[in-house]
């Protein structure tokens, strides 16, 4: 059985921790400011009668920006580029034309093996 958890996992584990680390930074930055926003607002507003209408209205806009995020995260995934990524040997060859400045459409000349091999 194939869970949303395990796939997410997989796409990721082969890559280097590194981008998970600086993204769970940022992540928990931003919990935290949001948790003493949340506190202070709280601390404000406790006394008013208009807090529940405030709070309700703060939760259903952060909801529609999380869901737009979504949306839009989708839509980016699913145009992007629908040739596969590069073998090694092409991204060999590629590296090597840039290096040598060789332009696609005009070959180098063949080399000559270095001994003669007749048997």
């Amino acid at each position: 059985m194939n869970s949303v958890w395990h796939n997410l996992y997989d796409k990721s584990k082969d890559r280097r921790y590194g981008v998970l680390f600086l993204s769970a930074i940022p992540a928990f930055i931003g919990l935290l400011v949001v948790v003493v926003a949340l506190a202070a607002v709280l601390q404000v507003f406790a006394r008013e009668e208009y807090f529940p209408q405030v709070l309700a209205g703060t939760g259903l806009l952060g909801f529609t920006l999380g869901l737009w995020i979504f949306r839009r995260e989708q839509m980016r995934r699913r145009t992007k580029s629908q040739h596969p990524p590069l073998s090694r040997d092409e991204l060999r060859v590629a590296r090597s034309k840039l290096r040598n400045g060789s332009s696609p459409g005009i070959r180098s000349t063949v080399r000559v093996p270095d001994m003669d091999l007749k048997y």
